[in-house]
């Protein structure tokens, strides 16, 4: 296609046949491929896959409706309100059917279930759904190819419609799966919901493109057309790569490097509603101290706790304790789940199952002196949270459920937590035993009335299960990122390179002056924050934790982890360029560009596994350790600088 276009472009109907075929096929292929992922009576195909193969395959088809797509648009001229009419078009095609049909279960672009409800025949239903669909994919590709015409008209490439192409077969993991995390907008009207949640993923989209533009408008810059270019072309797009190496990892998989409250792994949430101790050498994970005493988790028994239903499909959690200095014995039981429906529907097995067993009630709970006790916010203790008490001749406890904890809730994340008396011997208040467990991990804004929803009847969606897909999906983002990261590194270490070199030519310094004084005001630019913070843990490139325990604004806390993070990586790049720079009438290199691009990228997740794994620190003067960090830092990517230069070199001269 890249040859043909370039040598006689076909006529704008062809491109048009071809482009609606390729998002066709995405539309239709996955269901014929993989029939079983859309079992249940669906007969819909929806792009989402269990095999490596036909997800591979929808990309690259996806990858090619983009390219096809960039050529329509730029055939229209420069004209900039022609390149941009079609966002508007698809805008408000993609609005018709949810607007026809009244739906307020938002699915973005793949289905919006509900016009069964309404009486709608099959063949309607399908049309409707597949202008939803057809629409929805061109607003995605749209989302690539909008930075890249940006970029196109100050950075033309040799193969625009194999960059294209490129850029959306990339992104068409993280496209995907975005429109899966972000739930629809809240809203009456069901036309704003939809138009809402396409515009973040719209908005997205196009900041995923235009970080994915970022290394090939530094190749363009520094692949050597005769001309140096600009010092301060240069230094803002190394101040970019640096910027983008801060906050792309944060932004595109956050769990690859925040670990707490609003991102927990798998293996956290499996056990996030049962209390554990705090881990230090006075209270081992094994002992939860409470206002009521300690309470001793025993881990050598694998109890069977009044949730522990076989007909129960969610991921179940129990532990025992025991009361220090006492026989009372109490229990506590986690179910988690990943899908509302089933969550929802799974409540009523356990109503039921207790409700044969015992005496099943409505309760509030009052924790406020456990809740104070805990750490919580005095708003926090000073409300009533809703539970069913269950109780019977020789059991007492408490069931509550959370919906969405994580994410300010928009994880897809439910739980159902039981509390509870355990064998023979039962205290003479376990009231207050049982309340002082459960303030151990509550979560205030996630805690739901056990029995909502519970005489609802269960709608059925004709939404297939997203989770095969989002597995795939998320491997990917994952790895891409790890990938993305390195090369960002990369470019900003060859900008340094031509930055310095430039200057160092311009001015006729000597590098061995120069990179030294450069290195000692890196070296001392982050103590600023580390005496403003008093911080004593120390991780740099990434980051000071402490400074929100001094009451930082979060605007406060980004400013001086920047202020640490960009000299520090600065720094690191400075000891990736240093080595040439300093031994280049020694190492005829070809291309040092390149070489230094090269360098930057493969050093960084070396330095990075280095700077997270092994930190040592001094409590006593924080920022003595920051400083021997930080050089022992420059002087590893230095170290490995030279073995990559000194084998770029010999194999350049057997070429």
């Amino acid at each position: 296609m890249e040859y043909r276009f370039r040598e006689q472009p076909p006529h704008p109907a062809t491109i048009a046949g071809l482009y609606l075929l390729c998002i066709s096929l995405i539309w239709l292929l996955p269901g014929s491929l993989a029939p079983e992922l859309f079992g249940g009576g669906n007969t819909y195909p929806f792009i989402i896959f269990e095999y490596g193969g036909v997800y591979l395959l929808a990309a690259i088809l996806f990858g090619c409706s983009t390219a096809l797509l960039f050529a329509l648009v730029r055939g229209m001229g420069r004209k900039s309100v022609r390149a941009f009419a079609p966002v508007v078009a698809l805008f408000l095609l993609y609005l018709v059917p949810a607007y026809l049909g009244g739906s307020m279960q938002m699915e973005l672009p793949f289905y919006v279930p509900g016009w069964d409800y309404f009486g709608i025949s099959p063949a309607v239903d399908t049309l409707m759904s597949a202008a939803i669909f057809l629409s929805g994919i061109s607003l995605l590709s749209l989302t690539v190819i909008v930075p890249y015409l940006f970029i196109e008209r100050y950075v033309p490439m040799k193969r625009p419609y194999a960059t294209a192409a490129a850029l959306g077969t990339l992104l068409f993991p993280y496209l995907t799966a975005m429109v899966f995390a972000i739930d629809s907008v809240p809203s009456v009207v069901p036309w704003l919901s939809l138009s809402l949640s396409t515009l973040s993923v719209f908005c997205l989209g196009i900041a995923g493109a235009a970080v994915l533009c970022v290394p090939l408008v530094v190749y363009h810059l520094l692949k050597g057309s005769g001309n140096p270019p600009r010092q301060a072309r240069v230094f803002w797009l190394f101040l970019l790569c640096l910027l983008l190496v801060w906050f792309v990892p944060g932004y595109l998989e956050p769990g690859l490097f925040l670990m707490g409250h609003d991102y927990p792994d798998p293996g956290l949430k499996m056990r996030w509603f049962i209390p554990y101790g705090p881990g230090d050498l006075e209270y081992p994970f094994s002992t939860v101290p409470t206002i009521e005493g300690n309470y001793l988790i025993d881990m050598n028994v694998s109890p069977a706790g009044p949730l522990s239903l076989s007909s129960l499909s969610g991921t179940d959690t129990c532990r025992v304790y025991t009361r220090e200095h006492t026989e009372e014995r109490y229990i506590a039981e986690q179910v988690w789940y990943r899908d509302e429906r089933t969550f929802r529907s799974e409540k009523r097995t356990v109503f039921e199952s207790l409700t044969g067993s015992g005496e099943v009630s409505e309760a509030t709970l009052d924790l406020g002196d456990h809740l104070l006790a805990a750490g919580f916010e005095r708003s926090d203790a000073e409300r009533e949270y809703p539970a069913w008490l269950f109780a019977n001749e020789t059991t007492r406890g408490y069931i509550l459920t959370y919906e969405r904890p994580f994410d300010d809730g928009r994880s897809n994340d439910f739980f159902i937590v039981y509390y509870g008396t355990y064998g023979n011997t039962v205290g003479p208040d376990p009231d207050r035993s049982l309340k002082a467990l459960i303030a151990q991990r509550l979560s205030p804004s996630a805690i739901r009335a056990p029995g909502e929803g519970l005489d609802e009847e269960v709608r059925l969606s004709r939404m297939p299960e997203a989770e095969p897909f989002l597995y795939i999906s998320e491997m990917i983002r994952f790895a891409g990122v790890l990938l993305l990261t390195p090369i960002l590194f990369g470019c900003s270490a060859a900008l340094l390179f031509t930055g310095a070199l430039t200057e160092l030519e311009a001015r006729k310094r000597r590098p061995a002056v120069a990179i030294p004084l450069l290195a000692a005001v890196l070296l001392l630019f982050p103590l600023i924050p580390i005496c403003l913070a008093g911080s004593t843990r120390i991780y740099p490139p990434f980051y000071i934790p402490g400074w929100e325990h001094f009451g930082a604004s979060p605007l406060a806390d980004a400013l001086l982890s920047l202020m640490v993070f960009l000299p520090a990586l600065t720094l690191t790049g400075l000891g990736v360029i240093a080595p040439y720079l300093l031994l280049r009438q020694y190492l005829p290199l070809k291309r040092p560009v390149r070489a230094a691009l090269v360098s930057g990228t493969l050093l960084f997740p070396l330095l990075t596994i280095l700077s997270v794994w092994e930190n040592p620190y001094l409590p006593s003067a924080p920022w003595l350790s920051l400083l021997v960090l930080m050089l022992r830092g420059f002087c590893l990517a230095a170290a490995g600088a030279v073995i990559i230069y000194v084998m770029w070199a010999t194999v350049g001269q057997k070429t």
